[in-house]
């Protein structure tokens, strides 16, 4: 999902090269033949992203209700028919970001969800294997340098990976795929290449991953939801090293785990 310029460069010459830029399309879903949302987002896996979107925001609890699916790439429009819609669209807010988001719900206050168990401890060895596996795996994001990517990962192996302008539509798409493979989840970690937001946090919850894990930094407010909700938030996984933010005891830190 990329294009290609011929742009011109200087660093000190002048020369005509060809860059790789990521592909940015308006995607509208339409819910029992009403629009719903438009988002700004990389046009691949668009069922992936509209049922992961509207799992995470409560307008359905799993797939079972769905009539019909279909997506148009080429005009970026996805049609979704469900026997019920679980609540009507409210306020919107406006999620932080490259590619700018949309939420109804309020990711800040925890809106809908359930603490997590501790049901398995994770090597912080392998989690940091993974994070190198990962990197190497990003498509686009290492061509370009343009969009955000998210994967599920149980502890050896990458089980799906998205790639995306917007970080929260990886992890809709991502949520998407636990949904259509019907995935457990309570042995899995999200890894993403950008912060954790509240609202990144808040969607990995909605479907009980125990552990979401960043190259970078997790914001404040993911942090104090990851507390409150039992997800280990752990972030600045890199040459060696991470930082692990909340329930630590989740995380197998000895010097052979």
């Amino acid at each position: 999902m990329t294009t290609n310029f011929n742009v011109i460069k200087y660093d000190g010459n002048v020369s005509e090269v060809t860059m790789v830029v990521p592909e940015e399309k308006p995607i509208t879903i339409i819910l029992n033949d009403e629009k719903l949302v438009t988002l700004m987002a990389t046009p691949k896996n668009l069922r992936g992203l509209s049922l992961g979107f509207l799992y995470a925001e409560g307008f359905i609890d799993d797939i079972k209700g769905i009539k019909a699916i279909s997506s148009d790439e080429k005009n970026g429009v996805v049609k979704i028919k469900v026997d019920s819609v679980l609540r009507k669209p409210r306020n919107k807010i406006f999620t932080s970001g490259f590619g700018k988001g949309v939420t109804f719900s309020a990711p800040f206050k925890g809106e809908g969800l359930k603490p997590i168990s501790f049901s398995k401890v994770f090597s912080a060895k392998r989690i940091i294997g993974l994070m190198v596996k990962f990197l190497r795996s990003t498509e686009i994001h290492r061509s370009t340098g343009g969009v955000h990517c998210s994967a599920l990962c149980s502890e050896n192996d990458i089980l799906s990976i998205q790639e995306d302008i917007g970080r929260h539509n990886t992890i809709d798409k991502v949520l998407g795929d636990i949904l259509i493979g019907d995935i457990p989840t309570e042995d899995k970690m999200i890894f993403t290449t950008g912060r954790i937001s509240s609202e990144m946090l808040y969607k990995s919850a909605k479907v009980s991953i125990p552990v979401v894990v960043s190259h970078s930094t997790p914001t404040d407010v993911s942090i104090e939801i990851g507390e409150k909700f039992g997800v280990s938030v752990i972030g600045y996984v890199r040459a060696g090293k991470m930082y692990v933010y909340t329930h630590p005891k989740r995380i197998g830190m000895d010097k052979n785990g």
